[in-house]
């Protein structure tokens, strides 16, 4: 709870939730989507969200929001204040050797408006390789969207 403000400045901010399905209008809205994110997590027997720091203020999120034989799914965001500066990479680069060499995933997918460049070309510049797009795939702020699906498998990293 303590990061509640620093998230709450990601979550408030429609510029970096544009893609996110999750938006805040206050902190204690940040709190309960934190509850109930963690309560959810630990359901599915998911690792928890990590949270990206710098100079003791959280910056982004990144995770693993999915799992199902051996497919782990990522899911990410950053504030816009701290974009284009490479952390996100970073951070990204220690979740996916996370998947692959302790929590055993032969497989690593991101689900991507077909829009947001910005994941997009971080995606890729980790090796990440666009499969397809699935064709009103998701509705976010009441309008079908069309969604690119991105994926590594451990054999890409060798």
């Amino acid at each position: 709870m303590n990061d509640a403000k620093d998230l709450f400045e990601i979550f408030s901010n429609q510029n970096s939730t544009k893609y996110w399905l999750s938006y805040c209008n206050t902190i204690e809205e940040v709190e309960f989507m934190m509850k109930v994110e963690y309560l959810s997590y630990r359901q599915r027997g998911l690792t928890c969200p990590k949270v990206l720091v710098l100079e003791e203020k959280v910056i982004g999120v990144c995770n693993y929001n999915d799992e199902f034989d051996g497919v782990g799914r990522i899911g990410f965001i950053l504030n816009q204040d701290f974009e284009g500066k490479g952390y996100m990479s970073m951070a990204l680069k220690e979740l996916i050797d996370e998947g692959f060499n302790e929590l055993g995933y032969h497989r690593i997918e991101a689900l991507v408006f077909c829009e947001n460049k910005k994941s997009k070309k971080i995606l890729e510049r980790l090796g990440f390789i666009k499969e397809g797009t699935m064709r009103s795939y998701l509705r976010h702020q009441n309008k079908l969207h069309d969604i690119d699906l991105y994926a590594i498998v451990k054999e890409d990293l060798k």
